[in-house]
């Protein structure tokens, strides 16, 4: 249920900034910084597996979620240039998606959109659509291409995201795109053939190896796989950082998470994805910078 949130206007930090009790004068100051960095039309902050609670303090498996979200927005903020838009794919919530989660996941990633990036959300299983829009009462109002599940997509200089909706039922692990969604997919990218499609769900297809993923992936890549704009397929979920390869060609990117890892082993971050003439370069930024993984980059290739 992909949801677009704007950047804040001047006037709207300034008032925020306020309200919190900070200096104006610093306000300022840390605003116009942010506003008068170059953008990188092509870059996207990519996140996923936020889980946060209604507790900015709340914990599990040792992490406080809230602050990794602040220090993942921190980061992308400190970037040279400013990524044109930043997604937080999916699981934005701890389990249930109450709408206390979503309260102080706004106030976590209201840094990103201060510094002027448009962010696009998509949920997760452990995400609730009703309990989302109340907290988000920003995207009210947005426009629903489908009834039942929110599907878009992001025209950017050199590539078309799509982002899709793989919540099935809150709290349950698997997910489902279903016939309508694939069909709207199937329209959208026959009319939107133009470009590089990159497509992005919460949920990681079976090709992933990895139980609990999206049950009708391989409806999904029936889709994909003969369209060859389709180059790549984004998703979270596993909470692990990893790239492959479809049988035809379509990258696979799994997404590591903001939050905690299943793994201790494994990476937790945020991906600054960069699209190319004929490709995508990733570059990791995990939490632990003594990670081996940290600053790792993958250059991919489309398939022709």
């Amino acid at each position: 249920m992909p949801i677009h949130l704007p950047p804040l206007s001047r006037r709207d930090f300034l008032v925020r900034s306020l309200l919190a009790g900070a200096g104006l004068a610093t306000s300022r100051a840390l605003f116009a910084a942010d506003r008068l960095k170059p953008i990188d039309p092509h870059s996207f902050a990519l996140l996923s597996d936020t889980h946060i609670s209604a507790d900015p303090k709340g914990a599990l498996r040792n992490v406080v979620m809230a602050d990794n979200l602040r220090a993942v927005t921190a980061e992308v903020n400190l970037l040279a240039q400013r990524p044109a838009h930043a997604l937080v794919n999916g699981d934005c919530a701890l389990l249930r998606g109450e709408p206390g989660d979503y309260v102080t996941f706004v106030d976590g990633v209201k840094p990103l959109r201060e510094a002027g990036m448009p962010l696009h959300l998509t949920l997760g299983n452990h995400d609730d659509r009703e309990h989302f829009w109340s907290g988000i009462t920003e995207a009210g109002g947005a426009k629903r291409p489908m009834k039942d599940r929110h599907v878009s997509m992001v025209a950017t200089p050199r590539a078309n995201w799509f982002l899709l909706d793989s919540l099935d039922k809150v709290n349950f692990t698997p997910g489902l795109l279903g016939e309508n969604q694939l069909a709207w997919l199937t329209d959208s990218l026959e009319k939107n053939a133009d470009k590089p499609a990159i497509i992005v769900g919460h949920h990681n297809p079976a090709e992933a190896d990895h139980k609990g993923g999206l049950t009708d992936s391989d409806a999904l890549f029936a889709v994909l796989a003969p369209r060859r704009q389709v180059k790549a397929f984004i998703f979270g979920h596993t909470h692990d950082w990893r790239v492959m390869k479809h049988d035809s060609g379509i990258h696979l990117i799994n997404l590591p998470p903001v939050a905690y890892v299943f793994n201790a082993s494994r990476p937790n971050g945020w991906v600054h994805a960069e699209v190319l003439e004929h490709g995508l370069r990733l570059k990791l930024s995990a939490l632990d910078k003594a990670h081996a993984e940290h600053g790792q980059v993958k250059e991919l290739e489309w398939r022709a």
